[in-house]
C-alpha cells in the first residue's frame, strides 16, 4: 500500500525529474534509455523515485522531464517524444488518482491535499517541436507547461552549454526568438538550465514572463558550465523567477567531481549563496533525480526530509521553508500558465 505524503513539511514540488526515463509502461517498443525498467507505482532500490518513496521523503509532484537523447533527437524526436507523454498518462491510468497529470496551480494543490503526485509536463531540449511551431500548441494542449529551448547540444531555436566547449556561441536564433514570443503567448514557462550564456541573456532579454532554472546550482561555489554565475542569477531573480538547486553531485562539489560524498552543508551552501544574494524568494529544489548522481546521504527521494531538517536546523524559517519547497515555482506558475 502507498503512504500517504509525509507532512512534515510543507509537500516539496521538484524542478526537474527524469523518471519516465526508466519507466516501461508498455510492452514491445523502444527500449528505455537505462538498463533496468521499473514501475513508477512500485517501491523499488533502482533509480531516486517511485511513487511510494516520493510519499515517505515528503515529494508531492515536480516538473516531469521528457529529455531525448542525442541518438534519439536524431531518429525521430517526436515519435520518442509522444512514447514518453503516453508512459505518463499510463501511470496516471494505472495510480488510482495517486498520480495526476496537472495543467493548473489548483490541480498541483489539490493533488498535494489528495496525497497525490502532481506530476507537470517539461520539455528538456524543444527537438520535437518544427519551424513551423505547431506542435507547441498541441504539446500545450496535452499539459507542456515548461520548456528549455535545448538541451547540452545545437536546435533551430538554440544552442546548449556544452560540457566540452564545442557548441556555438551565439544566442537564440531569429526562429527561437518566435518560440519565447509563443511561449509567452500560450502561457508556457522558459526554462533556461541547458542554454549557453548568450542565449541566456537573450531569453532574459525576449521574454516579458519570470524565466526559471530548473536545475541548476551556483557557479561561485561549484564552477561547473551548467551552474549560473551572480549576474545569472540576479537576473533570474530581477524578472520574478526561481532557480531549482541541482543535487547533481558534479554540480554541487566545488571539485566538479562525481564523488557521492557531499556533506549536506555544501547543498545548502548552494540555497543559501542564492538567498543571500537576492532573497529566498528565487531559490527551490531542482534534484535532477533519476538523471544525474546525487550525494549519498539523500541516496533517493527519501531523502529531502534529510536536506530539510538541516535546513531547519541551520535557522530556516517555516515560511522560507514553504517558498523553497514549493512556493517559489507555484509563484512563478500561477503568474505564466493561463
Amino acid at each position: 500500500m502507498t503512504p500517504a505524503l509525509n507532512r512534515e513539511f510543507p509537500p516539496v514540488f521538484d524542478g526537474h525529474e527524469d523518471f519516465i526515463t526508466q519507466m516501461k509502461e508498455r510492452p514491445g517498443g523502444h527500449p528505455p534509455l537505462r538498463a533496468v525498467p521499473r514501475d513508477f507505482l512500485a517501491e523499488s532500490e533502482e533509480g531516486h523515485v517511485d511513487l511510494p518513496r516520493a510519499m515517505k521523503g515528503g515529494l508531492g509532484g515536480c516538473f516531469t522531464s521528457i529529455y531525448l537523447s542525442t541518438e534519439r533527437a536524431e531518429m525521430n524526436a517526436l515519435a520518442f517524444t509522444m512514447d514518453q507523454l503516453n508512459d505518463v498518462f499510463r501511470i496516471a491510468d494505472r495510480s488510482e488518482g495517486r498520480f495526476r497529470v496537472c495543467r493548473t496551480v489548483e490541480e498541483v494543490r489539490r493533488a498535494f491535499d489528495a496525497d497525490a503526485f502532481a506530476s507537470v509536463f517539461m520539455f528538456e531540449g524543444a527537438d520535437a517541436i518544427s519551424w513551423s511551431l505547431k506542435e507547441l500548441r498541441v504539446f500545450h494542449e496535452l499539459g507542456l507547461r515548461v520548456l528549455a529551448p535545448t538541451w547540452s547540444r545545437s536546435t533551430i531555436f538554440a544552442h546548449g552549454v556544452s560540457f566540452e566547449g564545442k557548441l556555438p556561441e551565439s544566442g537564440l536564433t531569429d526562429l527561437g526568438r518566435e518560440l519565447v514570443a509563443e511561449c509567452d503567448r500560450l502561457g508556457i514557462v522558459l526554462d533556461v538550465s541547458h542554454i549557453n550564456p548568450a542565449g541566456f541573456w537573450d531569453m532574459i532579454e525576449t521574454s516579458a514572463n519570470p524565466i526559471i532554472a530548473t536545475h541548476s546550482s551556483v557557479k561561485a561555489i561549484s564552477p561547473h558550465a551548467r551552474n549560473l554565475d551572480d549576474d545569472q542569477i540576479r537576473a533570474i531573480a530581477n524578472k520574478g523567477g526561481t532557480i531549482g538547486i541541482n543535487f547533481a553531485t558534479f554540480f554541487l562539489r566545488p571539485d566538479m567531481q562525481g564523488d557521492a560524498d557531499v556533506p549536506v552543508d555544501v547543498v545548502l551552501r548552494h540555497f543559501d549563496h542564492i538567498i543571500n544574494l537576492v532573497g529566498d524568494e528565487h531559490v527551490s529544489f531542482g534534484t535532477d533525480f533519476d538523471g544525474a548522481p546525487i550525494p549519498a546521504f539523500v541516496k533517493d527521494a527519501t531523502g529531502l526530509t534529510a536536506v530539510l531538517r538541516a535546513m531547519k536546523a541551520s535557522g530556516y524559517s517555516d515560511a522560507r521553508l514553504e517558498r523553497i519547497c514549493n512556493g517559489n515555482f507555484l509563484r512563478v506558475a500561477a503568474q505564466v500558465w493561463k
